[in-house]
């Protein structure tokens, strides 16, 4: 849910103030930085995915039932890194 205009302009002044009293505290905990971090992780998930997918059809031709496990264990993760994207972007 985004914030009100009332609520971000509150936010917007609370950041300035903060800024200028301790600047480098404020440079420590950079919400952008963050917001970063989590899309690497999104996109190391959706790429760990995709390798066991491949790994999996791979693996069918060997043993139908543990190529089927993997991947699915592969579409789970590509499905949990496209969320954890998804999760971020409604955030922002």
């Amino acid at each position: 849910m985004p914030l009100s205009e009332g609520e971000q302009r509150r936010l917007d002044e609370i950041e300035r103030a903060l800024m200028t009293e301790d600047p480098s505290f404020a440079s420590n905990i950079a919400i952008d930085q963050f917001r970063r971090h989590h899309v690497v992780l999104a996109a190391i998930a959706f790429v760990i995915g995709m390798v066991t997918l491949v790994a999996g059809l791979l693996v069918t031709d060997a043993s139908l039932w543990i190529g089927v496990v993997i991947v699915l264990a592969g579409l789970a993760a590509m499905a949990g890194g496209v969320l954890m994207y998804t999760r971020i972007r409604t955030r922002h």
